[in-house]
Formats: structure tokens, sequence, C-alpha cells
């Protein structure tokens, strides 16, 4: 019955139902015929339980028959939610046309699925080699940049003391001059690529970056956290990292903010990281990713599904910003999971 459509299976079952109430009548007919006083009951009372048949044996046939529907149905309100890696299931009792829909179902989520993985693996390339290049240009900031400017700063200044006959107040323009390029070199070089990351964790750096906003923009920025201070995979740390860092930029930047809080925490399943401030806000609905003005949070939410995680941002003008950002770790996350898509709360 599996392979026969829905069509030949409620004639079958209705065509069974005729022959058998057939012989059943012509039977109960010639059996008790005889003693029965009323034809006129004995007819409606067949009638009755012929129909009371007839009605169980199609609900039955047609539930089973369109329980694929119903299991079709569930399937996409599932992939509709972000969940890829739910399959249709194949009945015992179904229509051919509905299992093949089933199938073609269940072949296109493993082509999603497979395209997925590798456009995973391919973006975690794409950010691995995006960190390895901010390394090496910092470095070589470092290392090449910054010693030449340092370099020239001493001779300037050696220049200063042993010479009398140059302009005073020019040469200490040069010397004001290579002494802010200079600092603008290591604040880059630092912004690229935070030695306390690979030295001495995301704990660290983060309080770190958070002295280093709160001292450059003036802004008074509260660090709090919560759990054990452990090392996590170099990738996560430096997703977290980013987020934060992309967080308090926008904070500095566009929120007007009067005061901050950065707190960061972890568990045995998950490092999390939440950036509040008490600024203008703004409305989530509104950022125009075309005009560029939208990167930063496409950003924070790229490396934020990457380690299949959650990203929430809360705001609403004059009530502040609240980015919010959670990881799984390792042990916890597979590629196949459920990955939410990121979430911006109004």
């Amino acid at each position: 019955m599996a392979n026969i459509s829905i069509f030949y299976k409620i004639l079958i079952a209705n065509s069974s139902i005729v022959v058998v109430g057939a012989i059943a009548g012509t039977y109960l007919t010639l059996r008790f015929g005889d003693n029965v006083e009323s034809v006129l009951e004995f007819v409606l009372l067949f009638a009755m339980i012929g129909t009371l048949v007839s009605v169980v044996v199609n609900w039955m046939v047609l539930r089973a028959t369109f329980q694929p529907l119903d299991e079709l149905e569930r399937t996409v309100d599932q992939v509709r939610q972000g969940n890829f890696s739910v399959r249709a299931s194949k009945p015992d009792f179904g229509d051919p046309n509905i299992d093949a829909l089933s199938q073609t179902m269940n072949g296109m989520l493993d082509t999603v699925e497979r395209y997925r993985a590798q456009l995973h693996n391919l973006s975690m390339q794409v950010v691995s080699a995006q960190e390895e290049e901010r390394k090496r240009i910092a470095r070589e900031l470092h290392d090449d940049t910054a010693q030449v400017l340092t370099a020239q700063l001493l001779r300037l200044k050696t220049l200063e003391a042993t010479s009398a006959q140059l302009d005073a107040d020019n040469l200490q323009q040069l010397i004001d001059m290579t002494a802010a390029a200079l600092e603008d070199v290591r604040h880059m070089a630092y912004e690229l690529r935070p030695p306390s990351i690979d030295d001495l964790g995301l704990h660290a750096s983060v309080e770190s970056l958070t002295a280093q906003f709160r001292e450059r923009f003036g802004i008074p920025i509260a660090y709090h956290t919560e759990g054990s201070k452990r090392r996590f995979p170099s990738g996560i740390e430096i997703a977290m990292y980013r987020i934060v860092q992309e967080a308090l930029t926008n904070v500095a930047k566009h929120a007007n903010a009067d005061s901050a809080t950065v707190e960061l925490g972890s568990d045995e399943r998950f490092v999390w990281a939440r950036v509040q401030d008490h600024g203008t806000g703004f409305d989530p609905m509104s950022v125009d990713r075309s005009d560029g003005s939208g990167l930063g949070l496409f950003g924070m939410q790229e490396r934020t599904t990457l380690f299949n995680g959650k990203l929430k941002i809360v705001a609403a003008p004059g009530r502040g910003t609240t980015v919010t950002v959670r990881i799984p770790l390792p042990e916890h996350a597979s590629i196949n999971s459920n990955i939410p898509t990121p979430e911006v709360a109004p």
C-alpha cells in the first residue's frame, strides 16, 4: 500500500466496504430476514453501520496518507527557525507523490547543509587569513616603522641639544610631529593585533582594551568579569575581542554616552560578553548596510555566526544600546547544530 497513490487507496478502501457490505447484507438477510418484523428498521440499521464503517475507514486512510504533509510542515517550520539539520521522515503508509516531495526536500536540505559547511570553512579561512595579515602588518609597524620613527625622534632630540643655530620652535614642532606619528603607529599596531591576546588571553586583552578606551575618549567604562579567567581557543578569543572592540568603538564614536559597562564571563558551556552604554541609542531598523553605516554590526554578526553563537542588540533612541554575544565552547558546538539567526531587538 505504500507505493499506491491516494486516489487508488480511497478507491480500494471504498470498493472493499461495498463488497463486504453487500456480502454481509446478503448473508444477514438470508439468515435473519424471516425473523425481522420491520424491513425498514433492518435497512436503516444496516445503512447506519455501513456509513459508520465507511467514515472510519476513509478517515484512517486519509489520516495515514496525509501524515507526511504534516511532517513536511513541521520540517519547513524548523528550517524557517534556522535548523537546517532537520529532515522529513518517510512513513510506512503514505502517498508516493508526497514521499517524492519529502525526498526532494531532504535532498535540497542536504545540499544546503553541504554549502553551509563549505561557506563556514571558507569564512573561517578568510577570518584566519585576515587575522594573520593583521598580525603581520602590526609586527611590521612595530618592528620597522615604529623603530624608524623612534630613531628619528632621538636624532631630533640630540640635534636640539647640540645645535644652537637651528630654529628652536621649528625643531620642537618636528619633535612633536614625530612623537605624535610614533604614538599613532603604536596605537594602530595595537588595534590591528594586540600582543596581550596571544600572550595573556581574552580577559586580560578586554580589560586592557577597556582601559585604553577609557583613557583615550574620557568615557567612564566599568569592567566586570564572571567565572574563571581561563584561556579559550584562539579563534573564539579573537572573535570575542573583535566584537567587544567594535561595540566600544560604536560607544566612543556614535553613542555620545556619559558612561558604559563591559562584562565578560564564561561557564562550562559558553563564553559571553555584554557592552552597555547610557547614550543616545539608535533605531536598529534604520541601519543601512548599503551605505556602509551598518558594516560594524554586520561584522559582529558574521563573527558570532561563524562560531554558532548568538548576538543580540537591544537599542532604542534615547535609551542607550546593549550588545550581548554568547558563543558555545567547542565541546558544545557543531556546524550541523541549530544556528540561531543573530537577533537585533528593538
